[in-house]
């Protein structure tokens, strides 16, 4: 097994459409893996002949980040997760991701990860001093945007987690092979609303080795993304963006541009709202303010935190403490407090300034454009911008096809888990589109199968020559909750923001069943896979020796 060092020169850009040295040891290692697994299973095969099995998690805000989790340990259960090479997920399945790859053996004791979710998102509550610490330092920078705002307030209120490692420290659970080889998506805003979503110069993906722009074969180390470059020269490093960042970025868009505007709009009056006649500028909206505009979302804490990982908040079984945050209680000397203990009044007119501009020319992800004035990329609009804006990659295709579709990933069999609030067909019409206008292989998606988009089967197949296998599951189907499809998507929407116990282990048990219904349908494709995989190497070998004699 080898392991992926830091060398020297590092931190430049590089110009190429091969993957990284550190996703190449990666899946060398993982290769390995997956092999033992294949061979336990009673399909032996070559080590060269191992294929790559992508799992898709889709978009779809908490119910992703929950469904997701369900899926892997239903795999896991089953023995299926060691076939798996790549994970790669979009919105609310990258905050299922980031939280596992914090722990190195992750694939290892998802019972006990699952748990902590659990427990993080029903016993747990998010605190308020540390969120405006986290603002008010952040709009320091002159990137800020409401991907700051966003991520310190709604995604910390909805996960109860404050993240402040780095993607960067999760490369040792990408590396040594036990674990999937992670890939995070988000889409260029400026390329999106010009090229649409069918474009690769669209795409943006990063992995714990690089920050990419896939249309671009252009790539950075992730320690160095949001730096100052100028011609692929670094002319200032900047301290790597937190993990919480990184999710409020790729999980920025969990329903409309007007339910989003609606949801900061209320969090940002709800929290801080203009009171001239007290001693302290600003105080918490009232009643109306608060509970009536931002109804369901998680009342914070004031209290102070022992650590920057604020999910193992210590509140017990029956909830958050006493002195959580309730219109009737908060009045403007506890909201100074708050300011006063994290930050001066500056700091706080500076965010507060920041973010009502960000919100009238709505403003999201705004980061260092480390193409700016590269010589090596042909796209004159992009290179002269200093800064570029990275989404939710949910805006474009709600699952991350673009992104393991790259031919040196060499992806054989597809599965998509589809957890988004839209047409459970939609995202691999898109795909079949996406490719089709690029040229990439793609399995013909046989129309007449996706005609009851209301009451959806639990597993479709679609196979092609020269193409990747694709599984495709709805998250909600006839199988999982007959009678209940279109019900328990509508109770179950991705712009719900709080899920009590009952309501976490249906969302569980649905991603499960859709494992466990079709397992063998898996290990079945998985078999065929391996078959044609085995009989085309044994084509080339003999070919080979032809040509030798």
């Amino acid at each position: 097994m080898e392991i992926f060092h830091k060398h020297q020169g590092e931190g430049k850009v590089r110009i190429s459409y091969e993957l990284s040295e550190g996703e190449k040891l990666g899946t060398g290692n993982r290769k390995v893996q997956v092999k033992k697994c294949l061979d336990s299973f009673g399909i032996p095969c070559n080590l060269e002949d191992v294929p790559n099995i992508a799992i898709l998690g889709a978009g779809g805000g908490l119910r992703a980040m929950i469904a997701l989790h369900g899926t892997l340990q239903e795999l896991q259960k089953h023995g299926l997760l060691d076939t798996i090479m790549y994970l790669c997920g979009v919105s609310g399945a990258t905050w299922c991701m980031s939280s596992l790859y914090n722990n190195g053996d992750w694939a290892e004791k998802l019972q006990a990860l699952e748990k902590h979710m659990c427990d993080a998102l029903i016993k747990s509550t998010w605190n308020l001093k540390k969120a405006t610490e986290m603002l008010l330092e952040a709009a320091k920078d002159e990137n800020y945007s409401l991907t700051e705002f966003w991520a310190y307030t709604v995604v910390y209120g909805m996960l109860h987690e404050l993240d402040k490692g780095h993607l960067s420290e999760q490369r040792g659970a990408s590396e040594h092979g036990n674990n999937p080889y992670p890939i995070y998506a988000a889409v260029d805003e400026r390329s999106f609303c010009k090229v649409t979503e069918y474009s690769p110069e669209t795409w943006f993906e990063f992995t714990p080795h690089e920050a990419s722009f896939l249309g671009y074969g252009a790539s950075v180390p992730m320690e160095y993304f949001g730096s100052e470059y100028k011609n692929g020269v670094l002319k200032k490093q900047k301290e790597e963006k937190n993990m919480s960042y990184l999710q409020g970025l790729w999980g920025s868009c969990i329903g409309s541009k007007e339910e989003n505007e609606k949801v900061i709009k209320d969090m940002f009056f709800g929290i801080f709202k203009r009171n001239r006649g007290s001693h302290s500028p600003f105080s918490v909206a009232n009643e109306s303010g608060w509970e009536g505009t931002l109804e369901g979302f998680p009342a914070p804490t004031l209290e102070p935190e022992a650590s920057d990982m604020e999910g193992a908040l210590q509140s017990g079984p029956g909830g958050p403490s006493p002195h959580t945050f309730s219109p009737g209680t908060m009045d403007s000397s506890i909201t100074g407090e708050i300011v006063s203990g994290v930050g001066s009044a500056v700091d706080l007119a500076r965010m507060l300034s920041k973010t009502t501009y960000d919100l009238l020319h709505w403003k999201w992800g705004i980061i260092s454009n480390f193409l700016y004035k590269c010589s090596g990329i042909d796209t004159p609009e992009l290179v002269n911008e200093k800064v570029i804006s990275l989404v939710d990659a949910g805006i474009a295709i709600n699952c991350a096809y673009p992104l393991v579709l790259r031919p040196d990933r060499k992806v054989k069999l597809i599965l998509s888990f589809d957890y988004g609030p839209f047409d459970p067909f939609q995202t691999l019409k898109q795909a079949a589109k996406y490719c089709e206008e690029n040229c990439i292989p793609f399995p013909k998606v046989d129309e007449k199968l996706l005609q009851d988009p209301d009451n959806p089967s639990d597993c479709y197949i679609f196979r092609g020559e020269g193409a990747p296998t694709i599984m495709h599951f709805p998250l909600f189907n006839k199988v999982n909750c007959p009678g209940y499809v279109k019900e328990w998507g509508i109770k179950f929407t991705p712009v719900r923001f709080l899920y009590n116990e009952g309501h976490v282990h249906k969302l569980l048990q649905s991603a499960r069943l859709n494992v466990l219904n079709n397992k063998d349908k898996i290990l079945q494709e998985i078999k065929h896979i391996v078959a044609r995989c085995s009989k085309k190497g044994t084509n080339m070998n003999m070919q080979t020796q032809i040509f030798m004699v």
